[in-house]
Formats: structure tokens, sequence, C-alpha cells
């Protein structure tokens, strides 16, 4: 018998409330200035005209509590939720409506019974969560990063957007022997062209109109250190020429300047596009390319490294729980099933995003599939792939760790999962009937029913 409290001095509420309740609820009705009951587990309404809202207060954390009101004013129900209300109902009232609240809170109850409890202690050491994961890709990565570091070469690193290539930079000149020395970013696509120039090199007072004083260039900072090109893709074609000689002397000369600078600095880049194909069609140049990719590292994609994702969220969990206004201990394990599920197409940035969302969202003490309804609503398709690319952005993965596991008949545990939902969805959607689903499929019923005992 679950428990449904409701907190009221309005005499018709409290007549009309057990009429809308659902078989198998017991009603306790509390006046408003009554002590506050246990309350734990259980749900409670609020009347917040006659209560008050700040009585939401005295059930948060305990109980789910929703908000009543008669009020047409959104004032009220912005403070509802800020003191911590699941839902904000008006009146009048609706049988349907507590129906699947009810309903939809005895689910998220239930799913709440498995959840995962981060702590501190389960986070790795590097606190900026530079590089984080399990898998052999990412392990591969962590190697090839450090061999890199330790040779004074330029580095250029590739990626999909969203997949740390400014971490990894990060990550080298950490690593190398110019620790704690500068560390100069130049985002190549957000300064633009006719400022770029005078950014990276610097320029004399008196070197173009508004140049009132003159000013140290980016290079000139990062002396000692490493400066790193984001999207160097996008540089345009004349300054590649210049920056090609800067590579080749460490030397420049500031705008507007006859006096030549030496420094001495490590350069790494980053693209998400395909350079060697913008080498072909004489949009950047192959000489610029090849000085530039003296050594290579690609981040791969998070769909393709989905053992990650675990560490990940505990991780940025940490990271950006604290920014929410009430204690969230953890997440469920139905809400990591729904994140290994996506295939991630903005990589780890989609994913700290979804999880900062979910943080400012979330409405008990753990991250449910609640938060993760929208997910995937606003993230871009790639033009190449359909429903069938999806399909096997879902397999692949799988397939990947179980050739890295040396598992046995692959083929056939890959099949009967695939049976297994295929033939749950057919069933659903002809009711249970066997002859018309073995039809939509195109198989004869004989087949299903041998399906059917494989996979059940």
């Amino acid at each position: 018998m679950q428990i449904v409290r409701l907190v009221t001095s309005s005499n018709d509420l409290a007549k009309e409330f057990p009429q809308l309740l659902p078989k198998g609820h017991k009603l306790v009705i509390a006046a408003p200035g009554a002590a506050t009951t246990d309350g734990s587990g259980s749900v409670v309404f609020v009347d917040i005209d006659t209560a008050g809202v700040e009585r939401i207060r005295e059930y948060t954390g305990r109980a789910f509590v929703i908000a009543i009101t008669e009020q047409e004013r959104t004032g009220p129900v912005m403070e509802a939720a800020t003191f911590g209300a699941y839902e904000i109902m008006r009146r009048p009232l609706r049988k349907e409506r507590i129906e699947r609240v009810l309903a939809e809170l005895q689910a998220l109850r239930k799913e709440m019974e498995q959840a995962v409890l981060i702590e501190k202690d389960l986070i790795a050491p590097a606190a900026t969560c530079v590089i984080v994961g399990r898998s052999t890709l990412v392990m591969s990565l962590c190697e090839k990063v450090a061999r890199i570091a330790q040779v004074e070469v330029p580095v250029l690193v590739t990626g999909e957007t969203g997949t740390g290539k400014e971490l990894v930079a990060e990550a080298i000149a950490q690593l190398s022997s110019r620790f704690g020395k500068p560390f100069v970013v130049i985002n190549s696509a957000a300064v633009p062209d006719a400022l770029l120039e005078s950014e990276l090199f610097g320029y004399e007072r008196g070197a173009f109109t508004g140049a009132v004083a003159s000013k140290e260039g980016m290079l000139r900072t990062a002396d000692g250190g490493c400066v790193f090109f984001d999207e160097v893709g996008e540089l345009p074609l004349p300054l590649q020429g210049k920056l090609l000689r800067f590579l080749q002397t460490q030397s420049f000369y500031p705008v507007g300047s006859t006096k030549e600078i030496q420094v001495n600095v490590r350069v790494i880049s980053a693209t998400n596009r395909d350079l060697a194909a913008m080498v072909r069609e004489g949009k950047f140049r192959e000489d610029l390319y090849h000085r530039l990719r003296v050594a290579s590292i690609h981040v791969p994609p998070l769909r393709d490294r989905k053992k990650d994702i675990v560490p990940l969220v505990q991780c940025l969990f940490y990271r950006h729980a604290h920014t929410a206004q009430k204690a969230i201990k953890g997440v469920t394990n139905a809400f990591l099933d729904g994140l290994l599920a996506y295939d991630w197409p903005g990589n780890i940035r989609e994913l700290e995003n979804t999880l900062r969302s979910a943080i400012a969202l979330c409405k008990t003490e753990y991250l449910t599939t609640h938060e993760l309804r929208d997910l995937g609503a606003h993230s871009l398709v790639r033009p190449d792939q359909g429903l069938m690319g999806a399909l096997a952005s879902a397999v692949i993965p799988y397939v990947k760790e179980a050739l890295e596991r040396k598992d046995k008949n692959i083929y056939e545990k890959v099949h009967a999962e695939v049976d297994k939902h295929l033939l749950e969805y057919a069933l659903s959607h002809t009711r249970e009937n066997q002859s018309e689903a073995a039809r939509l499929l195109g198989i004869n019923r004989l087949t299903l029913r041998k399906k059917l005992g494989i996979a059940k």
C-alpha cells in the first residue's frame, strides 16, 4: 500500500482528493501547522496556497513533493520548483494526471533501487580529467602521447569535434620537458583573418590605424613553452606561408617592425578536418602540412570506445555535481545504460553537456532516465549515417571489444541479441499475434516460433 500525504487546510481539496487517487494508495491528510512526519519514500502533495510554498522544504530529500495551486501566476510555480517540488499541478486536478505522476514516481523509485553512488575516491587522480578511460583504444592513445611528448617535434592532433584534442595537446605539454612553461592556445577559427597575423606575431606602435602602443604576440608569450593551434585547418592561405617560415626558423617579424624576434616554442596543432584532402584541393599548403605533422595522434570518437563512458561519467559528475542546488549522490544503472546505448555524435563534449543538463534538471538524489528524455534530440546527424549506419555504430563497438576479449561465437551472440529485440518489438506491434509478426518480418511462423525459443 503506497502512502500519499496531502498537506492542506482547504476542506474542498480534502474532500476532492480521495476520489482522484488510484487503487492501492492510502491517503493521509495533514494540516499545515501539524508536525512534519517522517515521510520517507512517500509522495507528499502540498497545497501551497494554504500551507505556504516554504512547507515543501520540510519534505524534500525524504519524499517526492507535488505542489498544488489555484494561482495563475508564474511566481508560485518558480518558487515551488526552487524549493524542490518534483512537479507543480494547477487546480482543478485531473485524475489521469495524478495517476500518471504516481506511476512515474513508482517506476522512478524502482529505478533508483539500482543506483551507483559516485564518491570522490572513485575519481581518477587527475582532477582535470585530461585523459580518462579503460578501453584498449584510450590506453594506446595514452602510450602514444607519452612517447611523443618526450621528443621535441611538431605534433598534429586529429579527431572529430568534441573528442578532447586540446586536452591531448595539454597532456603532451605536461609530460614534456616544457612542463610548467607557457601553454598558449590560438583558436584559428575564432580570430578574424585581419587580426590573426597581429595577434600571432605582435605589432609595433603605429603599424596600423589604432596601434597606439606596441603589443607582444602570442608566439612571444609562448617562448620557452608550447603554442597550440586549434582548428589549424581554418588558417587563411596568406598566413600559412608566414607560419611555415616560423616553423623553419623559430623567428618572425612583428607587424610594422624590421627587427626579427627569435623564440623557442614547441608547436602542437589540431584539426577536425581532413588536411590531406584540403591539400589536394589547394586549400592548405602541402609544405606546411608536412611541417605540422612530423608526429601525429588521432583521438578516436566516443562511439568507438564506449567502455570509457562510465569512468568519464564518474569524473565529469564529480566536476559538476556541486553546481546543483541539492545534493546528488550518483546515477542509476538505467541512466548509465541510456548513455551506453547512445551514439554520441558530439563525443565527450556532448556527454559532458548531457551530464550538466541532467544535474541541472535532476529532481531526485540520483540522475535517472527522466533526465535523458531529450537525449539526441538536438544532435547534428552525420549526413552519411542513416538508420543502418546507426545500427552499425551500435554493433561494431561490441564486436571490437568481443574480438579484443577473444570471445567465441561472436556471430551467434550478435544475432541472438538482435533477434531478441527485433522479435519483441514486432510482437508488441502486432499485440502478440505471431502470424502477423512473421508476415511483417518476412519469415514463416515456424521460424518465428523457433527464434522465440532461442531469444526468450
